[in-house]
């Protein structure tokens, strides 16, 4: 599958102009575009073989990286939509499906009201658990996979 046939509206290539309103909702709409950013950064010029390379015998591999946060995202998505958590088999394509579920939930919380944030539950916790939770272990998880690219030489841009 092509990066292209993720992306139907914009594809965090370029840090996107936040809100113009301050509100809960779009607080988490500029995190998820500060996670798609960076995403966006650490998968341009990665290869598929290179998610498969393991830098030291316990530690994980790119690709194993890009499959956690794909599975934190959809976390994500399966709070706010509902349905079933998809992967694509491949790595490289898991981190480029990351990005359009990101794309689709920044779009929806922007969308949203305070109010309506307000009602989300993330197994019966409050929304902000949304942020504490999935939102900043995949922040963590993209920095792994940035520091992983540099240890197979080739770092990110």
């Amino acid at each position: 599958m092509e990066r292209s046939d993720y992306f139907k509206v914009r594809d965090f290539e370029d840090f996107p102009e936040g809100p113009k309103e301050v509100s809960a909702s779009n607080t988490v709409a500029r995190l998820i575009d500060g996670l798609g950013s960076r995403l966006h950064m650490s998968l341009d010029g990665l290869t598929e073989e290179q998610c498969s390379i393991r830098p030291c015998e316990r530690g994980k591999t790119i690709g194993e990286a890009l499959h956690h946060i794909l599975g934190l995202v959809n976390w994500v998505r399966m709070h706010v939509y509902g349905g079933e958590m998809t992967r694509p088999k491949s790595y490289l394509d898991q981190g480029w499906a990351t990005l359009a579920e990101l794309e689709k939930l920044r779009e929806h919380f922007v969308e949203i009201t305070d109010e309506q944030l307000g009602q989300y539950k993330l197994e019966g916790r409050p929304w902000w658990s949304f942020v504490s939770m999935p939102l900043a272990d995949a922040l963590h998880h993209e920095g792994e996979v940035r520091l992983l690219r540099m240890q197979i030489g080739n770092p990110a841009e």
